[in-house]
């Protein structure tokens, strides 16, 4: 599949943050806007090649970002050659793991981890570390994480390459990098700070902002697979690929009918990938006619039905990861039915009031399917 600038590009107003009031949203990346998962699985296909071209005989150790680019990371990697190894960077500590700290500045949650158990032997496996992301503005946040691994790890053999959907670093910084031993491969080059002035204009008086809460449970289906491979420490790819695809199978066994016409598969927060999987795998059986794939968020993007915008509707949730925080769901519609995929371990009001949102616009048919990681 071959992809245009206009096709991963929309732009759509960060709330409340002056060091970067704007953000590129991915209307194919599965994560803030419904998408068809083909296309999103042919996007990440299309920027596999290009990894493949570059680096036939690396083994790869490759890093996908969170949370926005966790999907598309390992979607990528399930296309790639050479991929080894597989981790998620994550925002979400668990007691007694050890984690490599750093910054991501320009977000709305700056800080980012990256389990550290098992790094050290990985690196003397493989040949090169591949950070993927969504989105390259100047590779510094990337870069901080280099200069950890560096200073860490014995890993003076190791080369390092940034990939990315879009790049919009300027052609001085890229080349600088890559005199630093750090190559920038990308499926899209778009000017630095494309079309910024473009959202800056746009009149938000029509924001549509909904603040959902839930005082009881409701009906919704659950089913629970248990598996292994969590991808927020290191595995080996082609053993996580295997569960995921289990669970899909699984997932597609649970669906009580032989045909839908509308299906909604949602993730939660860095649970993405899955939903590709799952998607895909109910269109190619023929169980589902359409489906779409998307997923809540941390990221607070202003909705707003000023036309052509990208984002209509927001409702605003308690996460189901920790109910102190915030997370968000954009442009939920009705479907027959909704599989909602999650690997949080227990359900609290964060799914009780996400299942509430997708009852607001006429979901009644919701099965929650959890992932539970043995250990």
């Amino acid at each position: 599949m071959q992809f245009s600038v206009d096709d991963l590009v929309r732009l759509a107003k960060r709330e409340n943050n002056s060091k970067r009031p704007y953000l590129y949203v991915n209307p194919v990346q599965g994560k803030h806007i419904p998408t068809d998962p083909r296309d999103t699985l042919g996007m990440c296909k299309a920027l596999a090649d290009i990894i493949n071209n570059a680096y036939k005989d690396d083994r790869l150790y490759v890093i996908g970002f969170a949370e926005t680019a966790t999907g598309i990371a390992a979607g990528i990697c399930s296309f790639m050659d050479n991929a080894v190894y597989y981790q998620n960077t994550t925002r979400e500590y668990r007691e007694g793991e050890q984690y490599l700290y750093f910054t991501e500045s320009h977000s709305h949650a700056t800080d980012q981890m990256l389990c550290s158990f098992g790094i050290e032997e990985c690196i003397g496996n493989i040949d090169r570390i591949v950070f993927i992301d969504d989105e390259v503005t100047t590779g510094s946040t990337i870069c901080k994480l280099i200069d950890i691994i560096k200073k860490r790890y014995r890993s003076d053999n190791v080369k390092y390459s940034i990939a990315s959907v879009l790049n919009s670093m300027t052609s001085e910084r890229i080349k600088e990098l890559k005199e630093n031993g750090i190559e920038c491969l990308f499926l899209s080059g778009i000017p630095h700070e494309y079309k910024k002035d473009s959202i800056m204009n746009i009149s938000f008086d029509k924001e549509r902002h909904i603040t959902i809460t839930a005082e009881s449970e409701p009906k919704y289906r659950k089913m629970t697979f248990i598996g292994r491979g969590n991808p927020r420490m290191i595995t080996k790819f082609s053993e996580y690929k295997k569960n995921i695809m289990d669970y899909a199978n699984s997932v597609i066994g649970y669906m009580d009918s032989d045909h839908f016409e509308n299906v909604l598969v949602l993730g939660t927060e860095e649970f993405m990938y899955p939903t590709f999987c799952v998607g895909e795998m109910l269109i190619r059986s023929g169980i589902a006619e359409n489906v779409r794939i998307h997923s809540t968020t941390r990221s607070p993007i202003v909705a707003s039905d000023t036309a052509d915008y990208p984002l209509y509707l927001r409702y605003q949730l308690k996460s189901l990861y920790d109910e102190r925080r915030t997370t968000f769901i954009y442009n939920l519609k009705r479907y027959d039915r909704v599989i909602i995929l999650t690997d949080t371990q227990e359900y609290n009001r964060g799914l009780w009031e996400l299942c509430r949102a997708l009852e607001s616009v006429g979901n009644n048919n919701i099965t929650v399917a959890g992932f539970v990681y043995k250990s």
